[in-house]
């Protein structure tokens, strides 16, 4: 939503849209509620990667919303993790194999390599093993004690397809959903965020959305169809952006559109800013305007408002300047 401030720089474009947007709106009041609780990811035995406080508001908070806001810089990505994930379908959902390194097989048998400390004969622990004992092949003594009379000085692996032994298997994915296996070197590394507010944009955010949540919940509970911010065509071809347009379907089919702009200020506003608001007005001819100031203008901007006939709503707050706008006009009527 458009608001112009002596002590902040006013958003941009891109800003006001990710601010008036009720889709990017609950992710931000629910980080605004609690702004030191990122949203963090899960990931699921499955694989499969969630964000539970995205779900909890609904089909519209989404990735993709997400990532528009880390575009216009109101929320920041961190890198918590890199997932692998399949290169043809991009499942998450990837199993790691070790696999024969000559012929790829995952057919494969690990075997120990023990040592008798004694007599110094070396093999695999199916060599060593009779029944329940260890025995050594070469001299025949059976083997009790781990460390002390035989160690483990190895690994050995067998691969039953192409009978090859090695001593590291290779390794490989397999992608569940797909059925089929490929290289490491294929592999798409999925890089998994966490999102918070831009501690820059703290103060800005606060004030825009709460501003935005309040006055169009309260205009959309007199079952109105409220846009913040919208444009309006001007009768030049010229496009006018207003901060919030209300519009309202009549018993005969037609309508009534409402355009208000929301103006604060360190200071009394000047005369510039009836000044624009009044030629917005006359190019797109809604059926009412209002242009609200917080806290209020200055004389000379107040003279040029009555004669501009600019309806003007003066308010220390946002919440008393609504309370003032349901008592005047179209909403005034609404009401009775």
């Amino acid at each position: 939503m458009t608001l112009t401030t002596h002590l902040d720089a006013k958003p941009s474009t891109a800003n006001r849209e990710i601010y008036s947007d009720p889709k990017t709106g609950k992710i931000l009041q629910l980080l605004i509620r609690s702004p030191r609780t990122p949203i963090t990811p899960e990931i699921l035995p499955t694989d499969e990667l969630r964000y539970p406080q995205l779900e909890a508001l609904g089909p519209d908070a989404t990735l993709d919303v997400l990532s528009t806001m880390v575009e216009a810089k109101v929320l920041v990505a961190d890198l918590v993790d890199k997932i692998p994930a399949c290169p043809e379908c991009g499942s998450p959902q990837v199993s790691t194999r070790y696999v024969c390194p000559k012929c790829f097989s995952y057919d494969i048998a690990r075997s120990y390599l023990f040592e008798h400390l004694k007599c110094g004969k070396v093999a695999d622990d199916q060599t060593f093993r009779k029944g329940e004992q260890l025995i050594c092949p070469k001299c025949q003594t059976v083997l009790h004690n781990f460390g002390v009379e035989y160690r483990a000085v190895g690994a050995w692996y067998r691969c039953a397809n192409c009978n090859e032994s090695f001593n590291m298997p290779s390794l490989a994915h397999y992608c569940r959903p797909k059925h089929h296996q490929f290289a490491t070197d294929r592999t798409r590394l999925v890089p998994v965020y966490q999102y918070r507010l831009n501690p820059d944009l703290l103060s800005e955010i606060r004030r825009e959305v709460l501003m935005y949540t309040d006055l169009v919940t309260t205009l959309e509970g007199l079952g109105l169809t409220v846009q913040a911010p919208q444009n309006l065509p001007g009768k030049s071809g010229q496009p006018q952006s207003f901060d919030v347009v209300v519009t309202k379907g009549g018993r005969w089919g037609g309508s009534k559109t409402i355009a208000i702009d929301i103006i604060t200020s360190e200071s009394k506003a000047d005369t510039e800013t009836v000044r624009s608001f009044a030629t917005k007005v006359r190019e797109a001819k809604p059926s009412e305007s209002y242009l609200i100031v917080i806290p209020a203008l200055d004389n000379d901007a107040k003279s040029l408002a009555k004669n501009l006939k600019v309806t003007l709503v003066e308010a220390a707050s946002l919440k008393d300047a609504t309370t003032t706008l349901l008592s005047l006009g179209f909403f005034k009527d609404l009401a009775q």
